[in-house]
C-alpha cells in the first residue's frame, strides 16, 4: 500500500512538473534554457556575479532565451539590440506586469509609477518630469555632504561599513528632495526607527524566497506579523507628511520651502491644482514609496562600488581627486552645475561603476499586450519579457575585459551599441531619476575627494572582488572601508 501510495504521488509530481514546464507553441522557435541551476544558486545565497555567470553560462551564447518558473513563460533578453526592441516598444504595447494582491512586491509599491500603467503612469509621469529637473541643485546634495563630514569626524581612521553610511547620505538628500524633512541620520550612530522600520520592509519585499514562492506571505508566522506591522509604520509616516504638506499649502506656511528648495512632494501638490488633476492620497504615498526606493537604496549601492574601486586601485583614486583639485582648488567647497560638467574623469568612474555592477541587474517584468518583433523572433501576447541589464553591461563583444573596472574606457571616444549601457534602463520608462542620481553622485564623490583619502582593511572579504547578496535590489556584503582626513 505505501509503495503504491509513493509511485502515485511521484508520478502526480512528474505530470505536474511536466504539465508546468511545457512551452508553448508560439515559443517553441526561440532556444529553451533551463533555470533550475539558476534558481538553486539565488536560493543558496550565492554571491550576484557567480549567478550571473551561471546565466552566461546556461544560456550557452543565446542572446534570448525561454524559460519557464511554475506556470508561466519568461522571454530573457542578454542583447542590446534586442533590449532595444523591447524598451523602445510604446508603454502600452510592453506595459509593467502587475503582481497579485498579497505579494509583497505590490503592497509596497502599489500602483506607483514603477509599476502603474496606462494613464494612472502617463498622468504622474508627466507630473514629476519638470519637478524633477528643477530639482538638480547641486547645492541641496553639498549640505548634506558638509552635514556628513561633521558625522564622519568619529569614524575616521578605523573599517567602517560603506553601504550603511552612504545610506545615510542618500536618504538625508531624499527627504530634502522628496518630502522637505530631516531624518537625522547623520546627527548620531543611532538609525532612526522609521528606517530601521523601512530596512525590514524592504528586505522582505525583495525576498527571493517569497517572490518564488508567494503562498510564504500568507502564513501566520512571526516575521510576517513584523513585516505588515513595519509597513503599518512605514505607510503612517508617509501619510503624515502628505497631511502636512497639504495643510502647509493650504496655510502658506513658513515650512512651505527648506532655505528656497520646495520638494517634491510640495511640487506634485501644486502642480496637480494647477492643472486641474485630482491626487488621490493613496496615489501620493506609492509614488512617494517608489522615490523612497529609487532615491535611497540604488544611489547608495552605485557611492559604495564607486568607493570600493577607488579604494582598490589607488591610482584611480588620485586621478580622480587631482581633476577635481584642478576645478575646485584643494578647499571643501560645494561645486556648482558647471564645474560638474568639467569633471569628465569623475563622469566616467560613475558610468563605469553603473556598468559593472548595475544597483538593479534586471529589468522589470514586462507582459506583452500583442505580439512583437524582438531580433528575427515574432514574440506573442501575453509572454513575459525581462532584460538583463548586468549581462549587456558584461557582454563582450561591446565591452573589452568587461570584468575590469576601466573608467578610461569613457573617455576613448570608442564606437559601441548606444544600448549597451543601461543602468537606468531606456525608453518611455526608463528611470525619472537618473539625472538627479548621477548629479548626486558627483557632488558626492567630489567632495570626499577632497576630504578623505580611503582604503581597503587588510582582511577584507571584498579584497579580490566585491561580494554581492542576490536580491532584487544588489547590497554589498560587508563592505568596509578606512577613511582618512586629507591634510
Amino acid at each position: 500500500m505505501f509503495t503504491t501510495i509513493f509511485f502515485v504521488i511521484i508520478f502526480g509530481i512528474i505530470y505536474y512538473a511536466r504539465k508546468i514546464n511545457k512551452i508553448p507553441k508560439e515559443t517553441e522557435h526561440i532556444p529553451y534554457v533551463s533555470t533550475l541551476s539558476v534558481v538553486w544558486a539565488i536560493m543558496r545565497g550565492k554571491p550576484h556575479d557567480e549567478i550571473q555567470d551561471l546565466i552566461r553560462k546556461s544560456s550557452k551564447g543565446h542572446d534570448i532565451f525561454v524559460n519557464k518558473l511554475g506556470p508561466r513563460t519568461y522571454i530573457n533578453i542578454l542583447n542590446p539590440d534586442y533590449a532595444k526592441d523591447l524598451l523602445m516598444q510604446s508603454e502600452d504595447i510592453a506595459p509593467k506586469f502587475t503582481y497579485k494582491s498579497g505579494n509583497p512586491m505590490r503592497e509596497f509599491f502599489g500602483n506607483g509609477m514603477i509599476f502603474s500603467n496606462g494613464d494612472l503612469w502617463r498622468t504622474y509621469r508627466n507630473l514629476a518630469n519638470p519637478i524633477f529637473n528643477l530639482a538638480l541643485s547641486p547645492e541641496m546634495v553639498g549640505e548634506t555632504i558638509i552635514d556628513f563630514f561633521a558625522f564622519m569626524q568619529q569614524n575616521l581612521n578605523r573599517p567602517i561599513d560603506v553601504f550603511e553610511v552612504s545610506q545615510r547620505i542618500t536618504i538625508e538628500v531624499l527627504g530634502k528632495l522628496a518630502f522637505g524633512y530631516k531624518f537625522g541620520c547623520l546627527e548620531s550612530e543611532e538609525t532612526p526607527q522609521i528606517i530601521k522600520a523601512y530596512k525590514f520592509v524592504i528586505a522582505n519585499v525583495e525576498s527571493v524566497y517569497r517572490l518564488i514562492f508567494p503562498w510564504i506571505n500568507k502564513l501566520p508566522t512571526e516575521n510576517n506579523r513584523k513585516f505588515h506591522e513595519a509597513s503599518d509604520e512605514f505607510n503612517e509616516f508617509i501619510y503624515n507628511i502628505i497631511e502636512t504638506k497639504r495643510n502647509e499649502i493650504k496655510n502658506n506656511s513658513a515650512n512651505y520651502t527648506n532655505n528656497g528648495h520646495v520638494d517634491l512632494l510640495t511640487s506634485m501638490l501644486e502642480l496637480s491644482k494647477q492643472e486641474g488633476i485630482h491626487i488621490d492620497t493613496k496615489q501620493l504615498r506609492d509614488e512617494m514609496a517608489t522615490f523612497f526606493v529609487g532615491g535611497h537604496d540604488t544611489t547608495s549601492l552605485s557611492l559604495s562600488t564607486t568607493f570600493y574601486y577607488l579604494a582598490k586601485y589607488p591610482e584611480i583614486q588620485e586621478k580622480a581627486r587631482a581633476e577635481v583639485i584642478s576645478i575646485l582648488g584643494n578647499e571643501s567647497v560645494i561645486p556648482t552645475s558647471d564645474q560638474l560638467k568639467e569633471m569628465k574623469y569623475i563622469y566616467a568612474i560613475i558610468k563605469e561603476s553603473l556598468r559593472i555592477i548595475p544597483p538593479v541587474p534586471m529589468i522589470n517584468l514586462r507582459i506583452l499586450e500583442e505580439p512583437i518583433k524582438i531580433g528575427p523572433y515574432i514574440i506573442p501576447k501575453n509572454v513575459l519579457c525581462t532584460v538583463n541589464i548586468w549581462q549587456i553591461h558584461h557582454d563582450p563583444e561591446n565591452w573589452k575585459n568587461p570584468k575590469e573596472y576601466n573608467p578610461e574606457r569613457f573617455l576613448k571616444n570608442e564606437k559601441r551599441n548606444p544600448f549597451s549601457l543601461i543602468p537606468f534602463s531606456t525608453g518611455p520608462r526608463n528611470c525619472i531619476g537618473q539625472n538627479f542620481s548621477l548629479m548626486e553622485q558627483r557632488v558626492v564623490l567630489s567632495m570626499m575627494l577632497l576630504k578623505y583619502n580611503w582604503t581597503l582593511p587588510e582582511n577584507s572579504i571584498n579584497k579580490d572582488k566585491l561580494i554581492l547578496a542576490p536580491h532584487f535590489l544588489l547590497r554589498p556584503v560587508d563592505l568596509k572601508l578606512i577613511f582618512t582626513e586629507r591634510n
